[in-house]
């Protein structure tokens, strides 16, 4: 097409717009995983007004062509997605588990997400998929080219794990929109093609804290994360919930946020021993940050659990190994990857009519790192 508009086509000139712009995609002059221009760009060299190339654009973005970032743009995914009327691709057997570094940490320095993965590969060996890992920066043009690989490579499905926020929901979505099965684990993304599988991370800081109450704890110090992760953010509320009903001294200068690794633990734990006066007991986000904790604590000259008692939540395998053992909230981590597949291969088998959640049960289990107050 020329990019010249006809007032005689009984089409609109928006939907025109979309013609030639599909055209140009289809010609490589936009290629997969560049950004097209703005859209005031596209209004000046077309000569239309940003209504109109907005609803151009988003015939696109609804075909798949298309995949808005928020404050950043649109970029060419260059496959549409499977519309009303579309034959049905054959269903493939390929599942991809798609980690997204935390912080750029590798999953070999991720002792959850590794759990998880086993369990989610032998489920996949057990139903006769074939799995593969797809470890990504968490990166804009990195995740582009995720979701390019996963369509082009016509994968059956692939289960979402690591840092999840935002920028890669609006991934997800896409893939969903193109009728790609996707499950997230530790996030729920409220989009009808997304099926998620949760763990009742609320109830199991409630638990945690309520188990030091128990032991006459009345301040309580917290060990937070980044509130862009939905679990850290239900842990901090079910840390809140508890504290409240037992009317329990939060103190903020007890509150520290960690990066969720054993030397964000070490640095939060410092920042609170260097208080006047420190908590009698901890509550970590999780087993990683407590095991970086329990460092300080140490470097301080003081014990666990004789001068601080020690909750984390996750129960990792090294959880058992500290001295003290830590005293955590336990995760069926392997039954979390293996429900993930399970449902993967009930949506690509069409045995799913919708994605749902799951939420998986949570325990507290009591090792040598807390006493009484």
């Amino acid at each position: 097409m020329d990019g010249k508009f006809d007032k005689k086509r009984p089409m609109l000139f928006y939907q025109q717009f979309a013609d030639i712009i599909r055209d140009q995609i289809n010609r490589n002059r936009y290629k997969p995983g560049e950004y097209i221009p703005s859209e005031r760009q596209l209004s000046k060299e077309f000569k239309l007004n940003r209504m109109t190339v907005r609803k151009g654009l988003a015939m696109l973005v609804e075909e798949g062509l298309l995949q808005p970032f928020r404050g950043r743009g649109t970029f060419v995914t260059g496959y549409p997605a499977a519309g009303k009327g579309a034959a049905k691709p054959a269903k493939s057997r390929d599942i991809g588990y798609v980690f997204i570094k935390d912080f750029n940490f590798p999953l070999s320095k991720n002792p959850y997400y590794t759990e998880i993965l086993e369990g989610a590969e032998a489920e996949a060996s057990k139903l006769d998929y074939k799995f593969f890992l797809m470890s990504v920066d968490y990166d804009e043009s990195k995740l582009r080219e995720l979701a390019s690989r996963i369509i082009s490579d016509k994968i059956g499905g692939a289960v979402f794990v690591g840092r999840l926020d935002e920028k890669v929901e609006e991934i997800i979505t896409s893939l969903a929109k193109r009728k790609i099965p996707v499950v997230v684990i530790d996030r729920y993304v409220p989009y009808n093609g997304v099926g998620a599988v949760l763990t009742d991370n609320a109830k199991g800081a409630y638990d945690a804290v309520k188990y030091l109450a128990s032991l006459g704890h009345r301040e309580i110090g917290f060990i937070t994360g980044p509130k862009s992760n939905q679990a850290v953010q239900e842990r901090i509320d079910g840390f809140e919930k508890a504290a409240g009903e037992l009317k329990l001294k939060v103190k903020a200068e007890h509150t520290a946020e960690s990066d969720l690794h054993i030397h964000g633990g070490y640095l939060a734990m410092k920042k609170i021993l260097g208080t006047r006066r420190h908590p009698t007991a901890v509550f970590a986000i999780n087993d990683e940050a407590a095991i970086g904790a329990m460092r300080a604590i140490h470097e301080k000259g003081l014990k666990v659990p004789k001068d601080i008692s020690l909750v984390g939540f996750d129960d990792i395998e090294w959880a058992s190994h500290t001295m003290p053992g830590l005293t955590t909230i336990k995760i069926y981590k392997k039954e979390i990857g293996a429900a993930a597949v399970k449902k993967l291969t009930e949506q690509i088998e069409d045995k799913a009519a919708l994605p749902v959640k799951n939420v998986m049960p949570v325990k507290l289990i009591l090792r040598e790192s807390c006493a009484n107050a």
